[in-house]
């Protein structure tokens, strides 16, 4: 989920975080969100190899692996990666792991080998400069056969870039339906600028407190960033409905090599 580096690890309470994830992401409500949205566009573009740039606690990759496509799943933080095994374990599937830099993936992976590369949950967006996102990208490109797809998605921060001051009052309005939907854990904005937004979640039952920053994308900045690294067609959906909503709390993109 997070890409090993000390300045994002600042940003993070680790295992705090590991141990609300789950209850957080819900993986039963986050597969009925999107209705299909992930295993359908897989089956579109007839993929059958899969990285997972982001494996976080295991969500996508087990869930894939259960239904019958190859994944190499891609985890550089240790906590995150040793919830994600014992989750694989518990589900009866065997983790095919990396814990690889994205921007140089290229090092250890085979060019043009995988039919599809996801990286979903906002991750990219732990990265805090343009040069490093633009690299990542250029990455996951070049691992990805010809006509091979990435598939991204990112959180709505120009809603929050927008709304600011409210926010920060303590007026987050977030559906819950479709990413991060989870009861008992609850997720705010405590500080948001044009460079970073940093997040801080609270299980009710436990009151234990997590934080998490990210770079706020905002309003077309990341589909602009995908074209700069290569990727000519790319479809833009908004809470997993092919359009573009300007009041939808995430957005997924299918860029085509």
């Amino acid at each position: 989920m997070l890409l090993g580096n000390a300045t994002i690890h600042k940003n993070y309470n680790s295992q705090n975080l590991v141990d609300m994830w789950g209850d957080l992401i819900d993986w039963k409500k986050r597969r009925e969100g999107e209705n299909g949205f992930l295993i359908d566009q897989l089956r579109k573009h007839n993929v059958r190899r899969v990285f997972d740039a982001a494996l976080g606690d295991g969500c996508d990759s087990i869930y894939l692996l259960q239904k019958g496509f190859d994944v190499t799943s891609n985890e550089i933080d240790k906590t995150f990666l040793a919830k994600a095994l014992q989750n694989a374990k518990a589900n009866n599937v065997q983790l095919k792991i990396t814990s690889l830099d994205w921007r140089e993936l290229d090092k250890e992976l085979e060019i043009e080998s995988f039919d599809a590369v996801i990286i979903l949950g906002n991750s990219l967006t732990y990265l805090f400069t343009k040069e490093t996102r633009l690299k990542a990208l250029e990455q996951f490109r070049r691992i990805l056969k010809k006509s091979g797809i990435l598939i991204i998605d990112e959180r709505n921060c120009q809603n929050i870039l927008d709304n600011r001051d409210e926010i920060l009052k303590g007026n987050f309005n977030y559906s819950g339906k479709y990413v991060y939907c989870g009861e008992k854990v609850h997720g705010r904005p405590i500080e948001i600028s044009d460079d970073k937004v940093k997040f801080e979640y609270t299980d009710e039952r436990t009151n234990k407190i997590a934080y998490l920053a990210m770079y706020p994308w905002k309003r077309d900045e990341l589909k602009k960033l995908l074209q700069e690294a290569g990727f000519e067609l790319i479809e833009q959906y908004s809470d997993y409905l092919p359009k573009e909503n300007p009041d939808a709390d995430f957005y997924q993109y299918v860029c085509v090599k």
